[in-house]
């Protein structure tokens, strides 16, 4: 899929802004740091996630002193066929965001993905050592563009775990009793199985071809593995969902004590291991980017698979972390996807590419 328009109303540091995308497949944003280059890709990836890849607020992302702001665009599919997509979020008389896909309003989790994306943040470097959420949420991300089953079961799984953590602060106070449990039990393994086994999969079907990925990039590890850490071994969901309401019926009393949920996928990780040791805790920085770069990698043949599109690839000021050998494999690799890039210089690397100016909090196309 290629994006031919974006069009931007009261989003971030523009209060109007209209971008037409030519024919080109790379599009450089080029700008000293702070003027404004990222709000461009933040704008792309709510198209597709219809959440800030910044973990921004809705108001951090409104032009200060507005009530809402609007992102439409208008993209080419693979097959040639125009469509529009448009997002509208307010928080006044009332917070609320709308979603609409060729000028009708649609669901959340089905305009999710509709413009399939892959969105690499300098952040993204620090998944290996960073806190789990960071590594669940690239699992969730993948899967919620391909599946919008599993994005409502995430958010499902999400309120029971916040009612169940509402019950145990009762039951913990005295003013609940400890049998009520049992029906939250049900509904936590019911929606957390689900979501544990997509996981899981998905890690798996990564795997396949993640050494070959290494391998390209010049990392030769004949035993890289991605490994999906849970509480349980069971694979099929009658039996890991009984495995899952014996874990969480073993761990009761602990789960009172803290007042919180600590068996189900809100607690799972996944690892990269190598020769039996953990990336994170072995490998050099310029390793674990290469094993980055191989993840992204995964990621786009992943969607394009699962989608039946090729995805927009956002990257953003990537040149700035990666050596002139990563830069080169990055760009060769998504030589027929549309790439969006922000930099603070012209990389060497780029031919052929649409290169945009920031002059003022403005993009302009460079003479």
């Amino acid at each position: 899929m290629r994006l031919t328009s974006i069009s931007l109303q009261q989003f971030r540091s523009y209060s109007e802004h209209r971008m037409e995308f030519g024919e080109e497949n790379v599009h450089v944003l080029v700008g000293p740091n702070g003027v404004g280059k990222t709000n461009i890709l933040e704008a792309i990836s709510l198209l597709s996630l219809t959440k800030s890849c910044q973990k921004a607020d809705e108001t951090d992302i409104m032009t200060w002193g507005t009530e809402f702001y609007r992102i439409k665009a208008q993209a080419l599919t693979d097959g040639d066929e125009e469509k529009s997509l448009e997002l509208v979020s307010q928080v006044s008389p009332r917070k609320q965001k709308a979603c609409f896909i060729n000028d009708v309003k649609v669901p959340i989790n089905q305009m999710v993905g509709s413009l399939p994306t892959v969105i690499f943040l300098p952040q993204d470097l620090e998944i290996f050592t960073g806190a789990p959420a960071r590594r669940r949420g690239f699992l969730d991300q993948l899967l919620c563009q391909v599946s919008p089953e599993y994005m409502q079961v995430l958010m499902q799984y999400a309120k029971v775990i916040k009612q169940r953590n509402s019950l145990l602060r009762k039951i913990a106070e005295g003013s609940a009793r400890r049998t009520d449990l049992a029906v939250w039990d049900e509904r936590t393994a019911e929606t957390g199985t689900v979501v544990m086994l997509r996981r899981l999969e998905l890690c798996e079907m990564l795997q396949c071809t993640f050494g070959q990925e290494l391998a390209t990039l010049g990392e030769n590890w004949e035993d890289a593995q991605i490994i999906y850490e849970r509480k349980g071994e069971a694979r099929d969901f009658g039996t890991a969902k009984s495995e899952m309401m014996d874990l969480l019926s073993h761990f009761q009393n602990r789960d009172i004590v803290l007042q919180s949920t600590t068996i189900g996928p809100h607690r799972d990780d996944w690892k990269v291991i190598v020769d039996g040791r953990d990336i994170s805790t072995f490998a050099s920085r310029g390793q674990q980017r290469t094993a980055v770069l191989a993840l992204l990698f995964l990621e786009v043949s992943y969607l394009e698979l699962q989608r039946g599109e090729k995805p927009v690839i956002l990257l953003d000021d990537v040149f700035s972390e990666l050596d002139d050998h990563h830069q080169t494999s990055l760009l060769k690799s998504f030589e027929e996807h549309q790439v969006i890039i922000t930099t603070t210089h012209i990389p060497s690397e780029v031919h052929g590419a649409r290169i945009w100016e920031m002059k003022e909090q403005e993009l302009v196309l460079s003479d």
